[in-house]
């Protein structure tokens, strides 16, 4: 029994010295991750962009009031409503004026008849002054007030005409074709001269006005793009169609006007990112970056395929004014150099 197992013992190291005798097996290969296009990341020249907020007006638009004092009698329109120039927007009560043209008709009858009687005086004296039987000062003083009596009825004719166009004060109209963007008016309200009665904003194009710090606004062209977002119209490129001469004395800043697509609603707030200057950086497209939640990333070629680096982000770079962009771009404030390869 003891014979048998020592042979058994034996065999067994016999086994294991032969194992270890073989040649060293192969090591597996490394996993890799297929890499498609990539991008050698470059350091260049990034504008530097501060977002600046401003608000969305038409460019055509104006605030209806009346030159009368009077009572409303009727509303003919609602905000929302689209109205067409020349169109009744509301109408004013129109007794005081009917009472006044009455006084400037009787007032100009009166008048005419006074510079009839005026003239057949000087008719008069003219001929008495003729048979030497009045004296030259009598007849001048009748012809003063022949002038006396005509300047009464021009200023009678003048009155009438006033009241004439008040008449026409008593019915506002759109200036222009546009929309109702406020009515501060009722039934029944008094009207006084200057009041704001009705708001338009006229069709066509929009534009964004912006305060800018001095500095930037003197790097500012006419014609220039900068890149306009808002939560309830989305984004858009925005044309500086003008840049004042000067700053605001309350708010130290220049005002900027720059046109925007007439599909945007006026009275939105946005914010422009404008020009600030430029500093060197490293931008890369937006597509390339992987998101896990709150944090990113991107793929990073080595030796043996692609590497997940994480990495942090800066602004979101619009293509606008890039030639040949067609996406918007992030930049990279870290995890990334000069140098590095991505996969797109």
């Amino acid at each position: 029994m003891k014979a048998w197992m020592s042979s058994v013992v034996l065999l067994v190291l016999a086994t294991t010295v032969a194992a270890c005798g073989d040649a060293e097996p192969s090591r597996a290969p490394a996993a890799t991750t297929p890499v498609g296009e990539t991008l050698l990341v470059e350091t260049e020249s990034l504008t530097a962009l501060l977002p600046v907020h401003g608000t969305v007006r038409a460019r055509q638009q104006a605030v209806v009031s009346t030159r009368l004092m009077a009572r409303i009698t009727s509303v003919e329109v609602e905000v929302g409503d689209r109205v067409a120039a020349g169109q009744v927007l509301l109408r004013l009560g129109t007794d005081d004026i009917a009472v006044s043209r009455a006084r400037a008709e009787a007032s100009l009858r009166v008048a005419e008849a006074a510079r009839d009687e005026a003239a057949r005086h000087v008719t008069r004296m003219d001929t008495l002054y003729a048979q030497d039987a009045v004296p030259m000062v009598q007849r001048d003083q009748a012809r003063l007030g022949l002038v006396q009596a005509e300047s009464q009825v021009t200023l009678a004719e003048a009155t009438l005409q006033e009241v004439g166009a008040a008449v026409g004060y008593a019915a506002l109209r759109a200036p222009f074709g546009g929309t109702v963007v406020s009515r501060t008016a009722g039934v029944g309200d008094l009207a006084t001269p200057g009041s704001p009665l009705v708001g338009l904003a006229g069709d066509g194009p929009r534009e964004v006005v912006l305060g800018v710090p001095p500095a930037m606004a003197a790097t500012l062209t006419e014609g220039q793009e900068i890149a306009v977002q808002s939560d309830a119209a989305g984004e858009a490129s925005a044309t500086v169609r003008a840049v004042a001469s000067g700053a605001d004395p309350r708010t130290r800043t220049v005002e900027v006007r720059a046109d925007l697509p007439a599909t945007w609603p006026t009275g939105i707030a946005v914010t422009a990112m404008v020009p600030a200057g430029v500093r060197e950086g490293i931008a890369i497209p937006e597509s390339a970056v992987v998101r896990r939640g709150q944090l990113t990333g991107v793929r990073v070629v080595t030796e043996t395929g692609a590497t997940l680096r994480w990495i942090r982000l800066g602004r979101r770079i619009q293509p606008f004014g890039e030639e040949g962009a067609t996406e918007a771009r992030v930049e990279v404030l870290s995890g990334l150099e000069s140098g590095d390869r991505i996969v797109l």
